[in-house]
């Protein structure tokens, strides 16, 4: 009796588990989404096994789903498995592979949920100790830039990135780079709106001597630039400055913020000696307050930075530790930070890196930590897991957890920054049409702030709406799409319409029935708008800024994009002087540590302006490099 329920047993129990591993065999289709859309997969299927999974169409951003579409498709044949890991730093697009691979599992006959319940064992090894003259955490803009300007100043280095592939935040971005570059000014005219900002800002009294000797400073080049005849677009990195600090409320280091201003222009130059082409423009973003931002003629969004840097240092000898997450610095005897201690995400392998000149952190803010943001929040007050973030899932502050353990001063950590115009659901900022200073309505139809604001007053105005969300209205020449109809992400109008991102009528009282709001009120906002943007007057909501094509068309289509706001940026962090050394919270220097990017507070203030994010972080990664190598 006990051998034959022995035997009952083991046939129940294979039972079990053959029909995760029995297959119609043969090559099926499955589907998935993406980030960025649908993702297709073709699977191989012999009786038994999958035997092979081909990516055949995948929107994602290439440099970010590259990894995803190499690593697992090949741990599920692997592992035969459902059950594996995601790529750390492309997961929605991962997510997205394994929904596809489930769908041609069922197709095929096969148990989806059988196969997600096969353990995936992986042994850490023994620990891997590397050694370099500069260890860098983190491989998002920061950190690329500082690496390469360390490797190309001659030094060795080596790079730890908790993700599977450079990116971090900056390959998310909208790719906007803000930088008062004397060579774009002729590309953007000198309207009447802004030659009154002008003047205003020139009035503004003077928070500190640094900031009166800016004003002084954009009073000279503002009436150089009249006396000359230019009727082109005035600006200069002193009128940056004095925007940044004002746009901060002050809370900002105006030390940093003259260093970064003066620094990004030099950095746009490097990026452009390095095979960064621009495009011949100067446009505003929303938040960015002026005509100052520039990206690149080929890449969509962030992905040319990373591409760029990502390539140059490699030419110069770099060495980068994939999957690898940070977790504590090291000091010597005298407190000088000497290396980092890591461990791999995918097996967990303890890594040592021994830093015979330094470290520098540059591995992003806290955006994507729930628990983070909650404790140190000072402006919302409900940064729960249900409101999105538009950062990558990497982004959690470990560089600030391990500079705080080292005895690091932090600074700014309550001062968090949502951006107003994101996806309500997911928080992406890919599926839009429209610039981000165009025209906004309520769901009542009406607008409801200057568009050309902060940005900390534009997702305050847009959480006081109706249901906490508004729409952008665009026509195709202030929509940001090409001439085949790609947005700055390069997605499609038709894909970006098909996903429900963007509503598109041909003609205003359509829109408006389509969106749920009175088309009489829509039409007349709509035309007063225009008015407003025609005479640089809008007695409305105050706006007194216009890009030359805010106007909207007034033969359809006309689009329409619901937005939200979403975590998007956290101004505080490690506290760094100008060379971009980290502070002891004694005002002393932490030998041997540098940080570099959002890791760092004090650029910022209470509120970033859009662009000066991307410039900060290329601006500081690249300073902290060149002042680590000359101490």
């Amino acid at each position: 009796m006990r051998k034959f329920l022995s035997l009952l047993l083991s046939v129940v129990l294979f039972l079990m588990v053959v029909p995760a591993f029995a297959y119609d065999a043969g090559t099926y289709t499955g589907t998935g989404q993406g980030m960025l859309g649908e993702i297709k997969v073709e699977v191989t299927f012999g009786e038994d096994a999958i035997e092979n999974i081909e990516v055949v169409s995948c929107n994602d951003s290439a440099g970010i789903a590259d990894v995803a579409i190499a690593k697992v498709p090949a741990d599920i044949v692997t592992y035969q498995s459902l059950g594996v890991d995601a790529a750390t730093s492309a997961t929605i697009t991962s997510m997205g592979i394994l929904e596809a691979v489930a769908d041609a599992v069922a197709q095929a006959g096969g148990d989806v949920e059988a196969l997600k319940d096969v353990a995936v064992d992986k042994v850490a090894g023994e620990e891997v100790a590397m050694e370099a003259d500069v260890v860098i955490i983190g491989g998002g803009g920061a950190g690329l830039a500082a690496a390469t300007a360390a490797a190309e100043g001659g030094a060795s280095v080596i790079l730890v990135e908790k993700g599977a592939a450079y990116g971090g935040n900056t390959i998310l971005s909208g790719g906007y780079f803000q930088a008062a570059h004397p060579d774009y000014l002729e590309y953007a005219p000198l309207t009447e709106g802004q030659k009154s900002e002008i003047e205003r800002y020139i009035a503004l009294e003077p928070k500190d001597e640094r900031m009166a000797g800016w004003q002084a400073a954009v009073k000279e080049q503002y009436k150089a630039h009249i006396d000359a005849g230019n009727e082109y677009l005035f600006d200069s990195p002193e009128l940056h400055m004095i925007q940044t600090y004002d746009g901060g409320d002050y809370l900002g280091d105006s030390a940093l913020i003259e260093m970064m201003a003066y620094k990004d222009v030099e950095a746009m130059d490097w990026l452009s000696e390095h095979g960064f082409t621009w495009k011949p423009s100067t446009v505003a973003i929303v938040g960015s307050i002026w005509m100052r931002c520039k990206a690149s003629d080929t890449y969509a969004s962030g992905q040319g930075f990373i591409k760029i840097l990502g390539d140059a240092f490699a030419a110069a000898g770099g060495q980068s530790v994939f999957d690898c997450k940070a977790e504590h610095l090291i000091q010597d005897e005298t407190g000088k930070i000497v290396g980092v201690t890591g461990v791999s995400t995918v097996d967990g392998t303890p890594y040592s890196f021994k830093a015979g000149k330094g470290v520098i952190i540059a591995c992003g803010g806290f955006g994507a930590n729930v628990e983070m943001r909650q404790e140190y929040d000072e402006l919302w007050g409900n940064l729960t897991a249900a409101v999105p973030t538009t950062n990558a899932p990497t982004i959690t502050g470990d560089g600030i957890v391990m500079a705080k353990e080292v005895g690091a001063a932090l600074t700014g950590m309550g001062q968090i920054q949502m951006l107003p115009l994101a996806d309500p659901v997911s928080g992406r900022t890919s599926n839009v049409i429209g610039e981000g200073t165009n025209m906004y309505v309520n769901q009542e139809g009406k607008r409801f702030v200057d568009e050309s604001s902060r940005r900390d007053v534009l997702a305050k105005a847009i959480l006081a709406q109706t249901g906490s969300y508004c729409y952008v209205i665009s026509t195709f020449w202030n929509s940001r799409m090409d001439a085949d109809y790609k947005n700055n992400y390069h997605l499609y109008l038709d894909d970006l319409i098909a996903e429900g991102a963007v509503v598109a009528a041909d003609t205003l009282e359509e829109l408006a029935e389509k969106i749920g709001c009175p088309a009489d009120v829509f039409v007349e906002t709509c035309t007063n708008f225009n008015k407003y943007a025609a005479e640089s007057n809008d007695p409305e909501c105050g706006r007194v800024v216009f890009p030359e094509n805010a106007a909207l068309e007034m033969e359809g289509p006309f689009y329409a994009c619901k937005r939200a706001p979403a975590v998007h940026h956290t101004m505080g962090g490690i506290k760094v002087n100008t060379k971009n050394q980290v502070e002891a919270e004694d005002g002393s220097i932490i030998a041997g540590l540098y940080a570099a990017g959002e890791v760092t507070g004090g650029f910022h203030g209470s509120n970033r302006l859009g662009g000066n994010a991307v410039s900060e972080v290329i601006a500081t990664g690249r300073n902290a490099a060149t002042n680590l190598l000359a101490e």
